[in-house]
């Protein structure tokens, strides 16, 4: 029996049956879940639990028949605990989670990411490839250095086939040209005569950078920013330790995605964020 969603009460415990490293400390699991749910939206999210140690928001990769896409890097004893895990190790999952990217039809597709940014964006370029022209697909993605890149092959490849156009950048000129995606970004903005959509994740102050740009461009109809790297406890609303003012909107349920119009109502984007303590830290 196919379920609407993954049950939200309790951890479901999957089986980790695939695990490699992505990139630099960053690591690609394939995790197998007991049922079969319908498929996960790009820009939503799960709670992973990794047994005895914590329970932390993580963006999909991929979501296919009850094969699960995570990435996930060093950042924490959370994330620390489970890269420590094998294949055949059980991990508990809640999801799946939030609001997701919703893609425009007959527009220019930018999708704009660094770091682990780039995990909603994979799952959002399958979403697309689906039924979107792939000269209207553009991926930019930056990082410091090539080590760095997520889904690098995966993304490149693509591009070589012709099924996406791939701009990459490094800070250090180790992959792509020498810069941020900003650069080309700007470029094709300039240039581009036809209606585009930004879909943009990563760090929230070069998010309010992109946001800046995307609105100084009549031909810009629409940006799509995902909040999922505030701080984020329950998953489900209860805990409010991600509502942000003066809206009082909660990442987790109201979000993480949001658009134009909603983003120009938050005013803490792009400026503060909150700890775990509620506590308001400057970005």
């Amino acid at each position: 029996m196919t379920k609407l969603t993954i049950p939200n009460d309790k951890p479901l415990m999957g089986k980790i049956i695939a695990k490699e490293e992505e990139c630099e400390d960053t690591y690609k699991f394939l995790i197998e879940l007991p049922i079969k749910a319908e498929r996960a939206l790009p820009g939503q999210f799960i709670m992973l639990w990794v047994p005895g140690v914590d329970e932390f928001p993580l963006g999909i990769a991929g979501f296919e028949e009850n094969i699960l896409e995570i990435g996930i890097a060093k950042m924490g004893p959370g994330s620390e605990a489970m890269i420590d895990k094998q294949i055949g190790d059980y991990v508990g999952i809640r999801g799946f989670f939030g609001k997701s990217f919703k893609p425009i039809e007959d527009v220019n597709h930018l999708l704009i990411g660094g770091g682990f940014g780039m995990t909603p964006l994979k799952l959002l370029t399958t979403t697309l490839l689906e039924k979107e022209k792939a000269q209207n697909i553009h991926v930019f993605e930056g990082a410091r250095t090539k080590g760095r890149l997520m889904y690098l092959e995966w993304f490149q490849e693509l591009h070589d086939k012709e099924l996406v156009n791939f701009h990459v950048c490094t800070d250090d000129g180790s992959y792509g040209y020498q810069g941020f995606p900003t650069v080309d970004l700007e470029k094709f903005l300039q240039e581009s005569t036809s209606p585009s959509v930004l879909y943009v994740a990563g760090p929230e102050k070069m998010m309010k950078v992109i946001f800046n740009i995307g609105k100084k461009y009549p031909k810009v109809i629409d940006m799509q920013m995902s909040l999922a790297d505030r701080y984020m406890r329950c998953g489900f609303g209860v805990c409010s330790y991600c509502a942000v003012d003066p809206t009082g909107w909660r990442i987790c349920v109201d979000g993480p995605v949001f658009n134009t119009k909603q983003l120009e109502q938050i005013s803490d984007f792009g400026t503060y964020k909150r700890l775990e303590t509620g506590e308001k830290l400057r970005i």
